[in-house]
């Protein structure tokens, strides 16, 4: 009885009091719309970040080896040195022991390392196509890349001249000067056409090593069953040439690190200028550092001219002479002139160069199709190369192409990876073991090798072995180029054998710490020196990136939020002071100190809830709009964590509980203790302050 007759003058002093209520209201509705919107725009960014990293390269969940002495970071960070992360030795038993937890859905072996390329420089690229114009009878083709590299040659005069009062070897230089001499004397086309062969040959070892050297690209392998990675991981996504079948090599290279490193220097830098004046909003101006990036390309102007058949740069001529306005010089001089882009005309000739320029150069030094020669140091540290197919160009969906660090990885298949790893497989062991054995190779003690050598004294045996086991020997690859690799592989090596992590796919992604304690207890009791860890740990700087933005944005919250539950105990406080008269006249009439206090908090309630439902569904419409809209990621990183360029947060009744639940909670607390103050002054103290 009590308790509704409370709630009755709790609902007419609410009506009583409409402009105080009104004015605390709105103060709570405030507060309410930081909660709800904050809270999620937090939950909408963790599902974000979750399902963009999960579904590009970690899984919901990585395994590698208890004894790693690094930590996992399968999306890589700033260092180009390799984690010593150790090593899964059996992927199949690994495969046994998640196939028994309930939440694993799939397994994908993979491994992380390092290798290089290198690039040829304009001459060797150049003698590269003209060997195999010659070797195809092409002789059509030959002579217009004959022709190119004796244009090169010619160009490389000036340079020797430059070397001339910087180097003491004056013989070498004079052999080198003979060398470009015979290169463009007239003579030369008929010498190559009577002996093609040997005269490339010759201009590889004398013309060749007058150009500057070739680049090293650096990439940061993946290795992983390709097909199964590329229909695990959604994200992905092929944008040329096809992705490797079980039991095929190949490789594939991000869309962005293709077009950084391996696009002609010249295509590349007008590139990277025309977006930092488009998407940056810099000027080129006459000054500046833009100004000098234009500047220093113009001076590459040698990257397109070497590649220009005579044909074709005939018929550029008179397009870049009207492009230019008629000016007057040669083809190098019109090149350096066109590449020397004004904020006017950077628009135009862009267009221009990708209409009429780049059709007839080599824009990529590497291309799909190609047989790449990787090269990476093997875990016992000797040099390892690798002949593996370039099979396609692919990006990760929602991930900014100008950021290196969102999508920097280059598949292979999981067998090539563990050639250039090199660690010997049981198969090869026993190869070895079969080969010493057949030469009479045998482990000698360290303190009788001289003995073992020269025979310790007794006669030396002069045995000439008539057998194959050098050549044996021989075909075991310890370095150098693997030849005899073939493009394919037993396709049921994917499923056994080394590993150096793996990434888990769970069947409820959103069960991820159950499905990590549940596999870590499966693992432990197998016996198998692994561990798990989560997305965000495996992910490595991205990850620790995610833990900041998030950090970041919880504090940016909840300072809203202490603000604005400062405002509201203040107008509470003050609220329930003022009516200390009112409560001296309850208490007078017999009212408990409970009743009272009673009466406050539900006047309190009602106005709270109705304010934070009122706060709850305007942040529901501002949420709404923003899932509709979209929040921008701003910064290129950014497009990582929110799944793509834009975050479109969503919310739901977990978000609007908490903001109720919350600010309810809070406003009964700031009157609570005012009230009960309050409700302890002596009925006639109380009635006197209402004078």
């Amino acid at each position: 009885m009590s308790l509704a007759l409370a709630l009755r003058l709790a609902l007419g002093n609410v009506r009583a009091y409409a402009v105080k209520n009104l004015i605390v209201g709105s103060i709570l509705a405030f507060g309410t719309l930081f909660v709800v919107a904050g809270a999620a725009l937090l939950n909408s960014l963790e599902r974000a970040m979750q399902a963009s990293v999960t579904n590009a390269i970690t899984g919901e969940l990585q395994v590698y080896s208890s004894e790693a002495r690094d930590p996992l970071s399968v999306m890589g960070d700033m260092g180009m040195s390799a984690a010593d992360i150790g090593e899964i030795e059996d992927v199949g038993r690994l495969r046994e022991v998640a196939a028994s937890v309930p939440e694993v859905s799939e397994v994908i072996p993979m491994g992380i390392g390092q290798s290089t390329v290198f690039g040829g420089n304009d001459i060797d690229i150049v003698l590269g196509e003209l060997r195999s114009a010659v070797n195809s009878g092409d002789t059509a083709k030959a002579d217009v890349l004959l022709g190119r590299a004796r244009r090169i040659a010619g160009d490389l005069a000036p340079e020797l001249d430059n070397l001339e009062e910087l180097t003491s070897d004056t013989a070498k230089l004079a052999e080198d000067r003979a060398t470009l001499a015979r290169v463009t004397s007239d003579s030369f086309p008929a010498e190559f056409a009577a002996e093609p062969i040997p005269t490339v040959d010759w201009m590889d070892s004398h013309l060749a090593p007058l150009a500057t050297d070739g680049k090293m690209i650096y990439l940061r392998l993946v290795g992983a069953d390709l097909k199964a990675f590329t229909s695990s991981f959604t994200k992905f996504e092929l944008v040329s040439g096809a992705v490797p079948q079980r039991g095929e090599r190949g490789l594939l290279i991000p869309e962005n690190y293709h077009e950084l490193w391996m696009k002609n220097t010249v295509a590349r830098e007008l590139d990277q200028i025309r977006d930092e004046v488009r998407l940056d909003g810099e000027t080129i101006g006459t000054t500046g550092v833009l100004f000098d990036r234009v500047q220093r390309n113009s001076r590459q102007y040698r990257r397109i001219l070497y590649q220009l058949d005579p044909a074709a740069a005939d018929a550029l001529e008179p397009k870049l002479r009207a492009e230019l306005g008629a000016q007057e010089g040669d083809m190098a001089t019109l090149l350096k002139s066109f590449l020397a882009v004004t904020d006017a005309n950077l628009e135009a000739r862009y267009a221009f160069f990708y209409k009429e320029i780049a059709p007839n150069i080599r824009l990529y030094d590497i291309n799909v199709g190609d047989m790449l020669p990787l090269r990476a140091f093997t875990k016992s540290g000797y040099l390892k190369s690798l002949n593996v197919r370039f099979l396609g160009i692919y990006r990760t969906k929602g991930y900014a192409g100008r950021e290196m660090m969102t999508d920097a990885n280059a598949l292979i298949d999981l067998v090539s990876f563990r050639d250039l790893y090199g660690k010997m497989t049981d198969s090869q062991r026993a190869e070895l073991a079969d080969i010493k054995a057949s030469v009479g190779a045998r482990d000698v003690a360290s303190e009788n090798i001289e003995d073992a050598l020269f025979g310790g004294g007794s006669s030396i045996e002069n045995t000439v072995s008539t057998g194959d086991g050098f050549a044996a020997i021989d075909a075991l690859s310890f370095g150098g180029i693997d030849a005899r690799v073939s493009d394919t592989y037993p396709p049921e090596q994917l499923d056994s054998g080394l590993a150096l992590n793996a990434a888990i796919r769970l069947k409820d992604p959103s069960r991820v710490a159950a499905g990590q304690a549940a596999l870590q207890s499966a693992i432990d009791k197998a016996g198998l020196p692994l561990q798990v860890v989560d997305w965000r740990t495996a992910a490595g700087m991205i990850g620790q990136l995610v833990s900041v933005v998030q950090v970041v944005m919880v504090i940016a919250v909840g300072v809203m939020f202490l603000v604005s539950m400062v405002i509201i105990n203040n107008a509470l406080v003050m609220a329930t002071m003022e009516r200390t008269a009112e409560i001296g006249t309850m208490r007078a009439v017999g009212a408990k100190k409970s009743f009272v206090v009673t009466l406050f908090v539900l006047e309190t309630l009602v106005v709270s809830v109705a304010a934070a439902l009122v706060g709850s569904g305007a942040a529901a419409l501002l949420v709404s709009w923003l899932g509709t809209s979209g929040i921008p990621a701003g910064v290129d990183m950014f497009s990582i964590l929110f799944g793509g360029p834009f975050l479109y947060p969503s919310i739901g009744l977990a978000e609007v509980g908490l903001g109720v639940g919350l600010v309810s909670a809070v406003s009964v607390l700031a009157t609570l203790y005012p009230a009960i103050l309050a409700a302890g002054v002596p009925p006639i103290v109380a009635l006197q302050s209402k004078e």
